[in-house]
């Protein structure tokens, strides 16, 4: 049996569409990881196998000041952690290109982690608690995670899209957009071939692009799908938009450990948007 944490997120949507197995979908509403007392107390009532903890707070302005962000995205993962541990449970948790500082970018998971907000710090230290708790576990490591459900990306630019004349990006941010139907199938694999080695793997879309031409991207697509003109989208600066937390400029992630040790075949971002586009 599998136990799902964080039912109402775009990625445990998208593999409760894939994944038939017997699982367990709680909502914050049922276990707040808010609240570390309570968690191995909640996480005690079910038997499971695995643990997948789709849970986060991803708020990344906010989180410079929001405690909620430490108490989710860190402190509760001790706790899971040690419940995992106890109990004998492979825990699969989900974490962010934001572990690093951006200087250089195409990251591997042996490069070293340097966050330069809170967020980022909060997750790294999530992810410590794992490693130093856990034996039995997976971390991985995302980018620019997106999806037609809930508020993300692209969510936000088609609904922008009919009341927005034009468009800014930042051309000087680089990361890898990743779908959350390709991360929920690649995880869906995992739990298919659990014989492999534990441990910290990268999964994103392949390639990288910036935020400036990942908008242009669906922006185009959307005026391509209506016949309409195409858009203005100028380039800008990230500072141009006065963000509270400090943005790492190229956080693009190499995912070929996970794709060579599980054999697996990873899409790229452009032909994975354009598959998530088909589907408007």
């Amino acid at each position: 049996m599998i136990l799902a944490l964080g039912k109402n997120g775009q990625l445990a949507k998208e593999f409760q569409k894939i994944n038939k197995r017997e699982i367990v979908y709680l909502s914050s509403s049922e276990l707040d990881l808010r609240h570390k007392d309570t968690i191995k107390l909640t996480l005690g009532r079910y038997q499971p196998e695995i643990i997948l903890n789709f849970t986060a707070y991803n708020f990344v302005d906010q989180a410079e000041q929001d405690p909620d962000n430490e108490l989710i995205n860190s402190i509760a993962l001790k706790e899971i952690a040690e419940h995992c541990k106890a109990n004998n449970i492979i825990l699969i948790h989900i974490s962010t290109d934001y572990v690093f500082d951006g200087v250089v970018g195409n990251y591997m998971e042996t490069d070293s982690t340097n966050p330069i907000n809170a967020y980022g710090k909060a997750k790294l230290n999530g992810e410590n608690f794992i490693r130093d708790i856990c034996e039995q576990y997976f971390i991985l490591r995302t980018s620019w995670l997106y999806s037609l459900d809930g508020k993300n990306f692209l969510t936000t630019i088609i609904n922008l899209y009919r009341n927005q004349k034009d468009f800014k990006g930042a051309d000087d941010l680089i990361g890898t957009p990743t779908s959350a139907r390709s991360l929920a199938e690649a995880i869906n694999h995992l739990i298919n071939n659990m014989n492999i080695e534990f441990g910290t793997y990268h999964f994103a879309n392949t390639g990288k692009t910036s935020k400036y031409n990942f908008l242009k991207v669906i922006v185009d697509r959307l005026s391509q799908d209506e016949g309409a003109k195409q858009k203005d989208i100028l380039k800008v600066k990230n500072e141009y938009f006065k963000m509270i937390a400090k943005r790492p400029y190229n956080t693009s992630l190499k995912s070929e450990k996970f794709s060579h040790t599980f054999n697996y075949k990873i899409p790229t971002w452009e032909e994975e948007l354009h598959s998530i586009m088909d589907n408007i």
